[in-house]
């Protein structure tokens, strides 16, 4: 699972994974935007509310169920053909790094159908041009309402870019929309 989000996600995040029961099955991959400059006390935070291990991605990290791997701030997230994150420096896109375009279309060129997307809370379109990639290599696309999100842009930018979303879901109900593509 590749989970991204920005203003107002954390809550969302934090919700998904304290309804996450059977973490033998799921590795997830969180890109959020944050500031470089602040004391990142975010996994944690999250490692007391999840039966999976939270912890901050490294360079060369292999992904196994049961883990849920925070993007470092100030770094793109890449899946690479061996299944292993890669922390990429290039350029921001929509003033973000990590940007969830640029991980998007990574781990959709590899995951293809076993690739399942979670767009949540955000403030600027990022993402959008992520989920049309992930749909057209077979993946899966599950949005937050943006009726309920605290900044509705990312998810209303991710279901204008598509022709046919997955699912709409609300962050109470993100988990057994989740579970159902695993």
């Amino acid at each position: 699972m590749l989970f991204c989000g920005s203003s107002g996600a954390i809550d969302v995040l934090e919700q998904l994974l304290i309804d996450i029961k059977e973490t033998d099955k799921i590795a997830a991959v969180v890109v959020l935007h944050r500031k470089v400059d602040v004391r990142d006390h975010l996994a944690q935070y999250l490692n007391n509310k999840t039966q999976m291990k939270v912890s901050t991605m490294e360079h060369g990290q292999k992904m196994e169920a049961g883990n849920v791997y925070l993007v470092p701030a100030g770094y793109h997230c890449i899946l690479e053909k061996n299944m292993t994150l890669s922390l990429d420096l290039s350029e921001k896109v929509m003033f973000s790094r990590p940007s969830a375009d640029v991980s998007l279309e990574s781990f959709s060129y590899h995951l293809k159908d076993k690739l399942v997307a979670v767009i949540a809370s955000g403030a600027n379109a990022d993402g959008a041009n992520g989920v049309k990639w992930v749909k057209k290599r077979g993946g899966t696309v599950i949005i937050q309402d943006p009726e309920e999100a605290f900044a509705k842009s990312m998810p209303c930018a991710a279901i204008k870019a598509l022709d046919k979303v997955d699912q709409i879901t609300t962050s109470k109900k993100m988990y057994t929309t989740v579970e159902k593509y695993f």
